[in-house]
């Protein structure tokens, strides 16, 4: 098991590392961050499925959404299925663990954000400020790199916890608005 997450964090720190040369390339790494970022949360246990199948939500559209569908449609995180939803922006989160959303507009983002806090959603996008304007995770692109930070404030209030592991490999933000549920 050690050696497994040695090689999954030597994984993500490789992709991490890889050069964005090509959109379609691009997309692909940002997929597979997306699954190694679900291998390293903890969700509470009022949002684990009875089925204990890992359900990721796709909100937007783009060629990220599309490569992550592609990419996680036959994957599982250790014996859970990742099964894989689409939804609109306005459409509830109970019942899906993940959602990678690639909505922009700001309003849509404040629901989405405030949805995952309230159902404990791990919630990841590729805008650069995603994670700082109160999503979990940010996927950016920085000299030609794919990088991500991680707000631990969205985190905790989704009472999402996100290994010391994969907080090292990231860089930690704060967002700049209060996320709904919060805990003082």
């Amino acid at each position: 098991m050690r050696r497994l997450v040695v090689l999954l964090l030597g994984l993500l720190a490789c992709a991490g590392t890889a050069q964005a040369q090509a959109p379609a390339e691009e997309s692909q790494i940002k997929a597979a961050f997306v699954y190694n970022f679900l291998k390293f949360v903890d969700w509470p246990s009022a949002s684990r499925r009875a089925d204990e199948s890992l359900v990721v939500a796709i909100i937007g559209e783009g060629p990220t959404a599309d490569a992550v569908v592609a990419f996680l449609t036959t994957k599982r995180v250790g014996d859970r299925p990742i099964v894989i939803r689409h939804l609109t922006w306005d459409q509830s989160l109970v019942g899906i663990q993940a959602a990678f959303v690639s909505e922009n507009d700001a309003k849509k983002l404040r629901r989405i954000f405030d949805a995952a806090a309230a159902a404990g959603v791990l919630s990841i996008g590729e805008s650069r400020e995603f994670a700082s304007r109160g999503g979990v995770i940010g996927l950016l692109v920085e000299e030609r790199k794919v990088r991500f930070d991680i707000d631990t404030e969205a985190a905790d209030a989704a009472h999402l916890r996100i290994s010391s592991k994969l907080l090292a490999l990231g860089r930690v933000v704060r967002s700049n608005r209060t996320v709904v549920g919060a805990t003082p």
